[in-house]
Protein backbone atom coordinates (compact mmCIF):
# COMPACT_ATOMS: atom_id res chain seq x y z
CA UNK A 1 0.00 0.00 0.00
CA UNK A 2 1.10 3.42 -0.67
CA UNK A 3 2.11 6.41 1.31
CA UNK A 4 -1.41 7.77 0.53
CA UNK A 5 -2.81 4.98 1.14
CA UNK A 6 -1.81 4.24 4.45
CA UNK A 7 -2.49 7.89 5.64
CA UNK A 8 -6.15 7.95 4.38
CA UNK A 9 -6.56 4.40 5.82
CA UNK A 10 -5.10 5.87 9.27
CA UNK A 11 -7.48 8.87 8.85
CA UNK A 12 -10.55 6.82 8.32
CA UNK A 13 -9.79 4.86 10.97
CA UNK A 14 -9.35 7.77 13.66
CA UNK A 15 -12.48 9.23 12.02
CA UNK A 16 -14.14 6.05 12.77
CA UNK A 17 -12.88 5.83 16.27
CA UNK A 18 -13.87 9.27 16.93
CA UNK A 19 -17.52 8.74 16.08
CA UNK A 20 -18.23 5.57 18.11
CA UNK A 21 -16.53 7.85 21.05
CA UNK A 22 -18.87 10.66 20.94
CA UNK A 23 -22.19 7.88 20.74
CA UNK A 24 -21.23 6.65 23.52
CA UNK A 25 -19.93 9.68 25.36
CA UNK A 26 -23.47 11.17 24.38
CA UNK A 27 -25.83 7.54 24.91
CA UNK A 28 -24.20 6.67 28.37
CA UNK A 29 -25.97 8.55 31.27
CA UNK A 30 -23.19 6.87 33.57
CA UNK A 31 -20.52 9.16 31.56
CA UNK A 32 -22.41 12.28 31.59
CA UNK A 33 -19.44 13.51 34.09
CA UNK A 34 -16.92 12.49 31.61
CA UNK A 35 -18.67 14.68 28.94
CA UNK A 36 -18.76 17.72 30.56
CA UNK A 37 -15.25 17.84 31.60
CA UNK A 38 -14.45 17.00 27.81
CA UNK A 39 -16.73 19.14 26.48
CA UNK A 40 -17.84 21.79 28.84
CA UNK A 41 -20.39 24.13 28.90
CA UNK A 42 -19.73 28.20 27.27
CA UNK A 43 -21.66 29.86 29.33
CA UNK A 44 -20.52 33.81 28.69
CA UNK A 45 -20.72 36.44 31.58
CA UNK A 46 -21.00 38.75 29.08
CA UNK A 47 -24.40 37.75 27.59
CA UNK A 48 -27.29 40.27 29.06
CA UNK A 49 -29.50 38.28 31.45
CA UNK A 50 -32.84 36.16 29.92
CA UNK A 51 -36.16 36.17 32.32
CA UNK A 52 -36.86 32.39 33.03
CA UNK A 53 -40.52 31.30 33.47
CA UNK A 54 -41.34 29.47 36.63
CA UNK A 55 -41.45 26.36 34.53
CA UNK A 56 -37.67 26.64 33.61
CA UNK A 57 -36.45 27.34 36.95
CA UNK A 58 -38.08 24.09 38.03
CA UNK A 59 -36.24 22.32 35.49
CA UNK A 60 -33.13 23.63 36.14
CA UNK A 61 -33.42 23.38 39.78
CA UNK A 62 -34.56 19.15 39.34
CA UNK A 63 -31.15 18.67 37.09
CA UNK A 64 -28.40 20.93 39.23
CA UNK A 65 -27.04 19.25 41.76
CA UNK A 66 -26.92 19.43 45.42
CA UNK A 67 -24.62 21.96 47.32
CA UNK A 68 -22.39 20.34 50.02
CA UNK A 69 -23.40 21.87 53.17
CA UNK A 70 -20.45 23.85 53.71
CA UNK A 71 -20.61 25.38 50.28
CA UNK A 72 -24.47 26.45 50.67
CA UNK A 73 -23.85 28.15 53.64
CA UNK A 74 -20.84 30.29 52.35
CA UNK A 75 -23.30 31.05 49.53
CA UNK A 76 -26.39 32.38 51.76
CA UNK A 77 -23.42 34.28 54.16
CA UNK A 78 -21.95 36.09 51.20
CA UNK A 79 -25.76 36.87 49.57
CA UNK A 80 -26.27 38.27 53.45
CA UNK A 81 -23.01 40.37 53.68
CA UNK A 82 -23.74 41.82 50.14
CA UNK A 83 -27.46 42.79 51.10
CA UNK A 84 -29.35 40.41 49.39
CA UNK A 85 -31.85 38.92 52.03
CA UNK A 86 -32.20 35.46 51.06
CA UNK A 87 -33.04 32.37 53.46
CA UNK A 88 -31.98 29.04 53.64
CA UNK A 89 -34.39 26.63 52.39
CA UNK A 90 -34.80 24.30 55.45
CA UNK A 91 -35.56 27.77 58.31
CA UNK A 92 -38.53 26.34 58.14
CA UNK A 93 -41.80 27.14 58.07
CA UNK A 94 -41.13 30.39 55.69
CA UNK A 95 -43.55 34.17 55.99
CA UNK A 96 -44.98 35.22 52.84
CA UNK A 97 -43.03 36.75 50.25
CA UNK A 98 -39.50 35.17 51.15
CA UNK A 99 -36.97 34.84 49.09
CA UNK A 100 -35.21 31.91 49.50
CA UNK A 101 -31.71 30.17 48.37
CA UNK A 102 -32.24 26.66 46.39
CA UNK A 103 -29.68 24.14 47.46
CA UNK A 104 -28.85 22.58 44.27
CA UNK A 105 -26.72 24.62 41.35
CA UNK A 106 -25.23 23.38 38.32
CA UNK A 107 -21.24 23.53 38.96
CA UNK A 108 -19.53 25.11 35.58
CA UNK A 109 -15.84 23.75 34.34
CA UNK A 110 -15.40 27.97 32.86
CA UNK A 111 -17.38 30.79 31.78
CA UNK A 112 -16.13 33.07 29.08
CA UNK A 113 -15.77 37.00 30.06
CA UNK A 114 -14.35 39.36 27.80
CA UNK A 115 -13.07 36.95 25.53
CA UNK A 116 -11.35 34.97 28.02
CA UNK A 117 -11.85 31.56 29.42
CA UNK A 118 -11.69 31.37 33.42
CA UNK A 119 -12.12 28.02 34.65
CA UNK A 120 -11.48 25.57 38.19
CA UNK A 121 -8.63 24.73 39.13
CA UNK A 122 -9.13 21.23 38.67
CA UNK A 123 -10.34 21.61 34.76
CA UNK A 124 -7.20 24.36 34.16
CA UNK A 125 -4.93 25.50 36.55
CA UNK A 126 -3.82 28.59 34.60
CA UNK A 127 -6.99 29.27 33.69
CA UNK A 128 -8.25 29.27 37.40
CA UNK A 129 -5.29 31.80 38.81
CA UNK A 130 -6.90 35.45 38.74
CA UNK A 131 -6.66 38.78 40.09
CA UNK A 132 -9.65 40.47 41.85
CA UNK A 133 -11.49 42.68 44.18
CA UNK A 134 -12.30 40.48 47.08
CA UNK A 135 -16.59 42.71 47.47
CA UNK A 136 -16.32 42.56 50.96
CA UNK A 137 -13.14 44.05 51.56
CA UNK A 138 -12.62 46.11 48.81
CA UNK A 139 -9.25 45.40 48.75
CA UNK A 140 -7.69 43.38 45.47
CA UNK A 141 -6.22 39.69 46.24
CA UNK A 142 -5.20 36.42 43.80
CA UNK A 143 -6.32 33.07 44.25
CA UNK A 144 -7.26 30.07 42.66
CA UNK A 145 -11.23 29.37 41.24
CA UNK A 146 -12.08 26.85 42.88
CA UNK A 147 -16.05 25.93 42.50
CA UNK A 148 -17.92 27.58 39.84
CA UNK A 149 -21.73 27.50 40.39
CA UNK A 150 -24.78 28.95 38.07
CA UNK A 151 -28.10 28.78 39.82
CA UNK A 152 -31.80 30.91 39.06
CA UNK A 153 -32.07 33.46 41.29
CA UNK A 154 -35.26 36.13 41.06
CA UNK A 155 -36.01 34.87 37.48
CA UNK A 156 -32.37 34.80 36.16
CA UNK A 157 -29.38 33.10 36.21
CA UNK A 158 -26.78 33.98 38.36
CA UNK A 159 -22.68 32.92 38.49
CA UNK A 160 -20.88 32.95 41.72
CA UNK A 161 -17.53 31.72 42.19
CA UNK A 162 -15.39 30.31 45.13
CA UNK A 163 -11.85 31.46 45.54
CA UNK A 164 -8.99 30.17 47.23
CA UNK A 165 -6.79 33.09 48.04
CA UNK A 166 -3.39 32.92 47.97
CA UNK A 167 -1.59 32.54 51.03
CA UNK A 168 0.54 35.20 52.04
CA UNK A 169 4.37 35.33 53.13
CA UNK A 170 5.48 37.68 56.38
CA UNK A 171 6.76 40.84 55.18
CA UNK A 172 10.15 39.66 56.27
CA UNK A 173 10.33 37.07 53.54
CA UNK A 174 8.52 38.94 50.79
CA UNK A 175 11.18 41.50 50.85
CA UNK A 176 13.53 38.81 50.34
CA UNK A 177 12.32 38.47 47.00
CA UNK A 178 13.07 41.76 44.49
CA UNK A 179 9.13 42.32 43.69
CA UNK A 180 8.31 44.32 46.58
CA UNK A 181 10.59 47.39 45.29
CA UNK A 182 10.44 46.99 41.91
CA UNK A 183 6.42 47.40 41.60
CA UNK A 184 6.60 48.12 37.90
CA UNK A 185 6.68 44.57 37.75
CA UNK A 186 3.13 43.30 39.25
CA UNK A 187 4.56 40.73 40.81
CA UNK A 188 4.62 39.35 44.33
CA UNK A 189 5.54 36.15 45.75
CA UNK A 190 3.60 33.87 48.23
CA UNK A 191 3.05 30.91 49.72
CA UNK A 192 3.16 27.70 47.39
CA UNK A 193 0.43 25.92 50.28
CA UNK A 194 -3.13 27.30 49.90
CA UNK A 195 -5.30 29.00 52.31
CA UNK A 196 -8.05 27.62 54.07
CA UNK A 197 -9.92 30.49 53.17
CA UNK A 198 -12.41 30.45 50.60
CA UNK A 199 -13.99 33.55 49.21
CA UNK A 200 -17.22 34.10 47.21
CA UNK A 201 -17.13 36.23 44.36
CA UNK A 202 -18.97 37.29 41.31
CA UNK A 203 -17.70 37.65 37.60
CA UNK A 204 -18.05 40.90 37.92
CA UNK A 205 -15.09 41.24 40.63
CA UNK A 206 -12.88 39.49 38.64
CA UNK A 207 -9.93 41.41 37.14
CA UNK A 208 -7.64 39.51 35.07
CA UNK A 209 -5.37 36.07 34.93
CA UNK A 210 -2.66 35.76 36.71
CA UNK A 211 0.51 33.63 36.28
CA UNK A 212 2.00 31.49 38.52
CA UNK A 213 5.50 29.97 38.70
CA UNK A 214 6.58 27.65 41.62
CA UNK A 215 9.68 27.57 43.00
CA UNK A 216 11.93 25.12 45.19
CA UNK A 217 12.35 25.69 48.72
CA UNK A 218 15.64 27.86 49.18
CA UNK A 219 14.67 30.28 46.32
CA UNK A 220 15.54 33.46 47.11
CA UNK A 221 16.37 32.19 50.89
CA UNK A 222 13.14 31.14 51.73
CA UNK A 223 13.13 27.95 53.04
CA UNK A 224 10.07 26.79 51.71
CA UNK A 225 8.15 26.15 48.02
CA UNK A 226 6.98 29.90 46.92
CA UNK A 227 4.62 30.78 43.88
CA UNK A 228 5.34 33.89 41.77
CA UNK A 229 2.42 35.38 41.05
CA UNK A 230 1.84 38.17 38.36
CA UNK A 231 -0.59 40.38 37.22
CA UNK A 232 0.62 42.03 34.45
CA UNK A 233 -1.93 41.03 31.82
CA UNK A 234 -3.95 42.99 32.76
CA UNK A 235 -2.28 45.59 31.36
CA UNK A 236 -4.23 48.08 33.22
CA UNK A 237 -7.63 47.73 31.72
CA UNK A 238 -9.44 47.65 34.59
Amino acid sequence: MSIEGDLDFTMLCQMSCRARVDALLHSDNALKELVDVLEPVNISVDDPPVLLKSTEVSHILEKAPSLLDAEYDELLQYLHQTGRPYRAYSDLPHPSNTIILPPHAQRLMQIHRDECVFSCEMSHKGNSAIQFYNPLTQALDTGFIQQIWQLPLEGTMHIFLQVCPHQPLSEQQEGQAPFKYYPGFMTRIVDALPSNTKIIIEPAHIITHVTTLQRPAGTYNIGREVLVVCWAPNRGRR
